[in-house]
């Protein structure tokens, strides 16, 4: 059975993921999953300067890919991103959060 978190995360990416395809940086077979992405800004702070870049963030629930690595790519769309920075941020572990290139 699972968790009301779980549930929750289930019911998340059903209404507002999207189909996408991950594929291993050293090649091996693509993995259809499910992500939400979001487009941002990421900002740097130095002193009293700062600049700010587009941020591209997609999630992907862990159960539908066990194993994100960085230099793996995403494709959504039609448009193929690369994964600079793959990390897991919820105490459970049941996402995926990817910073894309």
């Amino acid at each position: 059975m699972s968790s009301p978190f779980q549930r929750s995360i289930d019911s998340v990416f059903r209404r507002f993921g999207v189909d996408a395809v991950y594929t291993p940086p050293r090649g091996g077979a693509p993995m259809p999953c499910r992500t939400v992405f979001t487009q941002g800004d990421k900002e740097w702070r130095f002193r009293e300067a700062g600049a700010s870049a587009p941020a591209r963030i997609a999630e992907v629930r862990a159960s539908e890919v066990l194993l994100m690595e960085e230099e793996g790519a995403l494709t959504i769309g039609g448009q193929t991103y690369v994964i600079a920075n793959a990390t897991q941020p919820d105490a459970d572990r049941l996402l995926w959060r990817l910073e894309l290139q």
